[in-house]
């Protein structure tokens, strides 16, 4: 059973202090050993459990799943083991829809997933099988057909690592023996202090995801405020189940992340609050198929979100994004 650890508290004068020249470098150099670090030590325990086949990994969104799956499946080939990393994201079925009482789709709920399709291909692969892949479009929100869709094919003693929200729920690492397979629970913990809190735990995502949709997703900045409930109340009923069912909790907030994470957000704010006022602010994107349509669950709640930000992200200094290494977990959202 995992818990969480290693909660990352920083201070305005934290940050602050590290900025010019070498010492930012090194301060960003110094998280990214440190995560890459974590993220070997579970390879190694991995590699030395030989009864073990699959690797489940959770965590909510923005947590950087993606990312730490891949640097862990490359990891493990460099150990010398094979791997193939599944994406649950694949197995969604958008044909079955909730919403909650302002009117979001439920994207986040473990009815999203169709977990029998996923779990066979599970057994399947685990079985030595050559196994053709399920693969979704989210830009056009449905799932690929025909010869695009990849296969895979493990080798006796191959891993193959599972991840997803859902990646911990009983219904997908359930179906083989407990023996069998490692779970690890990701998720950024920290926040960032001044006179108070200006960064929380749970904003450390917000502002991935507010970077990440308006880059990779088509949605501005109070679109993805205007969502955020859903987001949050969906996770309250997983999050204690799935840290309980992993092995190993993985704290993917980095240090320095704030000084990118936080000015690039500021800026996406700002151009939807611009819009916002000019009154040519666009439908949010995650609003789409709400019956009867509207354009925003809530606007008012999420322009008073946007406020709050506007007022206490501009005291957070900005680095430069070329610290960001190649490699890092902060590219997912990038």
């Amino acid at each position: 059973m995992a818990a969480l650890e290693n909660k990352v508290i920083l201070s305005l004068e934290d940050l602050e202090e590290q900025l010019g020249g070498t010492k930012l470098d090194l301060f960003a150099q110094k998280a990214e050993s440190s995560f890459l670090e974590s993220t070997e030590k579970i390879a190694d325990y991995i590699v030395s459990h030989r009864d073990v086949r699959a690797i489940f990994v959770s965590g909510p969104t923005s947590s950087g799943k993606t990312t730490f799956t891949d640097r862990l499946v490359s990891r493990l080939l460099d150990l010398g083991k094979t791997a193939y990393r599944m994406s649950l994201d694949d197995y969604y079925q958008i044909d079955i829809q909730k919403y909650d009482e302002d009117g979001r789709p439920d994207y986040e709920s473990l009815g999203m997933i169709d977990t029998s399709l996923a779990s066979e291909k599970i057994e399947r692969i685990l079985s030595g099988e050559p196994t053709t892949m399920s693969l979704f479009d989210f830009s056009k929100r449905v799932r690929v057909t025909g010869d695009l869709l990849p296969t895979a094919h493990l080798k006796k003693d191959g891993l193959l690592l599972v991840e997803g929200l859902h990646g911990l729920s009983v219904d997908i690492s359930g179906i083989i023996p407990r023996e069998k397979w490692v779970g690890i629970f990701i998720m950024p913990w920290g926040e960032v202090v001044a006179d108070r809190r200006l960064i929380e735990t749970q904003e450390v995502r917000l502002l991935r995801r507010i970077v990440r949709d308006s880059r990779h997703r088509g949605a501005h900045a109070l679109a993805t405020l205007d969502y955020w409930p859903m987001i949050v109340s969906s996770e309250r009923h997983y999050f204690a189940e799935y840290l309980a069912n992993a092995d190993f909790y993985v704290n993917s907030m980095l240090s320095y992340e704030s000084l990118i994470i936080a000015p690039l957000a500021l800026a996406d704010i700002r151009s939807a609050m611009e819009s916002y006022e000019r009154g040519d602010l666009k439908p949010s994107v995650f609003m789409k198929n709400t019956l009867p349509p509207k354009p925003f669950a809530d606007l008012p709640k999420a322009v008073a979100m946007a406020e709050q930000l506007l007022h206490d992200l501009p005291r957070i200094p900005a680095a430069p994004i070329r610290i960001v290494p190649s490699d890092s977990i902060l590219n997912e959202f990038l």
